[in-house]
């Protein structure tokens, strides 16, 4: 049975608005690569307004603009809506002429625009804004008027993949390629982040996390064999963490648990409790863990929690159980293993 229109076009706005959000470029500041642009469009066509425009569910938001002092307008307000939604360029020579604009406020009345011409902006396949011009009188737009802003568009389309191609690099940097986890850059981004919110009462737990006897199964079993651990361990544990989170490969057979907010602690004894019994490998093989767990209810600092939760995760390594709960020295607490 196929579907119905209606869903077709519910998943198709997500779809486009994901694309939209992985820009990353909503509620940014200006840049002046984006200014340039729109500046020589404007001057190009000598018009008084024009924007780099981005398009979500509820607004048009200006990345960058001419004449304009706001910075964005309700969806049903704006013209470059249109044009998203057509996914095509889009000239109206006359605003107050054409039945979809005519009742718009930027026309009846603020700005009292009359004319437009949009060219649409995409990334991952659909159009998530414009690059447009705007006039306070009607005009014609010759095809080789169209051709040009087509042209000045692409300049900014190229912003566009640029920005996405440097926020891919960026997340390669911050990923374990094995695991495919945050690796220790990230982690320790992260950690001095949640660290500053815990000089304001946001608890925080960092727990380290070894493997024991996992370098008799690299040297008798080999690399690969390791590798599969690795992974396995990994999926497992992140499988037990909800969304916010964080589960970081620290390096060789380490790994980093991060949990903030009020039941910080609570979750983390839920998950040393339930984590020995999630490691038994279909293949038969053993591998076990040992985990330190420091709490944090104050300031701290970032690498004085690492060192404390890597001393801990020693002790638990020593005395043969798999957790170790400490907390960190400004906590007046004493701890409950």
């Amino acid at each position: 049975m196929p579907e119905p229109d209606s869903l077709r076009s519910h998943d198709a706005a997500q779809a486009r608005l994901a694309a939209l959000h992985a820009l990353g470029i909503l509620d940014t500041g200006p840049e002046p690569q984006f200014d340039r642009i729109m500046a020589l469009v404007a001057r190009y066509f000598r018009t008084p307004f024009g924007s780099v425009t981005f398009v979500d569910d509820h607004r048009q938001w200006f990345k960058a603009s001419v004449g304009f002092t706001h910075r964005s307008d309700p969806r049903r307000q704006s013209v470059c809506a249109l044009t998203v939604d057509a996914g095509c360029p889009l000239v109206i020579p006359d605003l107050l002429a054409d039945p979809r604009t005519t009742g718009l406020d930027a026309v009846q009345g603020g700005h009292r625009l009359r004319f437009y011409a949009g060219v649409p902006l995409h990334a991952g396949g659909h159009a998530v804004g414009t690059l447009c011009v705007l006039d306070t009188r009607p005009r014609d737009f010759s095809d080789e008027d169209r051709e040009v802003l087509e042209q000045f568009a692409e300049l900014a389309q190229s912003e566009l993949r640029l920005r996405l191609a440097l926020r891919d690099l960026e997340a390669l940097a911050l990923t374990d390629p094995l695991t495919e986890l945050p690796n220790r850059r990230a982690f320790q981004q992260e950690l001095a982040s949640a660290c500053c919110a815990a000089g304001t009462g946001q608890p925080l737990v960092v727990g380290l996390l070894d493997l024991d006897r996992f370098k008799p199964i690299n040297d008798t079993l080999g690399h690969a064999v390791g590798d599969a651990v690795l992974r396995f361990v990994a999926q497992r544990v992140r499988a037990l963490l909800r969304p916010g989170e964080t589960l970081a490969r620290y390096g060789g057979d380490e790994f980093t648990l991060l949990l903030t907010g009020p039941d910080a602690e609570t979750r983390a004894r839920q998950i040393a409790l339930e984590l020995p019994h999630r490691l038994h490998m279909p293949s038969g093989l053993r591998v076990g863990v040992s985990l330190g767990l420091v709490l944090a209810s104050g300031p701290a600092d970032p690498r004085a929690l690492l060192e404390l939760a890597d001393h801990t995760m020693y002790r638990a390594k020593a005395a043969g159980t798999p957790v170790v709960h400490v907390r960190y020295p400004n906590d007046a607490a004493p701890p409950g293993d």
